[in-house]
This record gives C-alpha cells, sequence and structure tokens, in this order.
C-alpha cells in the first residue's frame, strides 16, 4: 500500500508540476494575447485614422471633379470664342487683301514726287512763258 501511496504521490507531484507549466504556458500566452490585443487597438486608432484621410480625400476629389467640370466649360467657351476669333481674323486679312490690291492700283496710277517736281518746273516755265508773252 505504501508503494502504491509512494506511485499516488509521484504522479500527483508530477501533475502539480505540470500543472505548473501550464499554469505558467498559460501566463505567457495571457501576456502575449495582452500584446497582441494592445496592437490590434493600435491597429483599429490607425485604420479609423486612414478611413478618416480616405474620407478627407473623397472630399478633395469630389471638390477637383466639380473644378474639372467648370474648367471644362471654360475651356468649351475659349474655344468658341478662339473659333470666332479666327473668323474674324480670316475677313480681316480678306479685307487687308483688298486693301493692298487697292493701293496697289493707286500707287501705280499716282503721281510720283519726281512727277509733282516736273510739273511744278514745267507750270513755273510756262507760266514764265505766258508773262513774257503778255508783257512783250
Amino acid at each position: 500500500m505504501e508503494k502504491t501511496l509512494n506511485l499516488i504521490l509521484a504522479e500527483q507531484k508530477r501533475q502539480g508540476e505540470l500543472l505548473h507549466q501550464l499554469i505558467n504556458t498559460v501566463a505567457a500566452t495571457n501576456v502575449k494575447v495582452a500584446d497582441l490585443n494592445g496592437k490590434i487597438v493600435e491597429m483599429d486608432r490607425k485604420i479609423v485614422e486612414i478611413d478618416g484621410k480616405i474620407v478627407e480625400m473623397d472630399g478633395k476629389i469630389v471638390e477637383m471633379d466639380r473644378k474639372i467640370i467648370v474648367m471644362d466649360g471654360k475651356i468649351s467657351e475659349t474655344n468658341e470664342k478662339v473659333t470666332e476669333i479666327n473668323g474674324r481674323a480670316t475677313a480681316i486679312e480678306k479685307k487687308l487683301d483688298s486693301v493692298f490690291e487697292e493701293v496697289k492700283e493707286i500707287k501705280a496710277t499716282m503721281a510720283t514726287k519726281h512727277d509733282l517736281e516736273y510739273y511744278d518746273q514745267m507750270i513755273s516755265e510756262h507760266s514764265r512763258e505766258i508773262y513774257k508773252l503778255k508783257n512783250h
């Protein structure tokens, strides 16, 4: 019986040691779980922060889209005005071509400075001759 009691005591001691190992393992696991829990809480905080930034970026993107739509309208208006200005420039070019042709014709038929000097000289000579003829 003593042998049985010794066996029971030895088994009880072994189970006590196993229980202590298990308690130590559970304690270490609890520390690790607490550490992981802290990391999860930190990650949750970062996710909330990232979500806030995403919401802010979404707002900025919506604002940029609105501005792009406004700019598109302005670009369309500018293109229409450029087309109108190009049409006016073409009309002005045609008028200038016409004016240049008229100026060419006027230059071709106009008396030159040399011609006017010649006429002035001839008129002066004729006036003298007429004066001489009248007075002689």
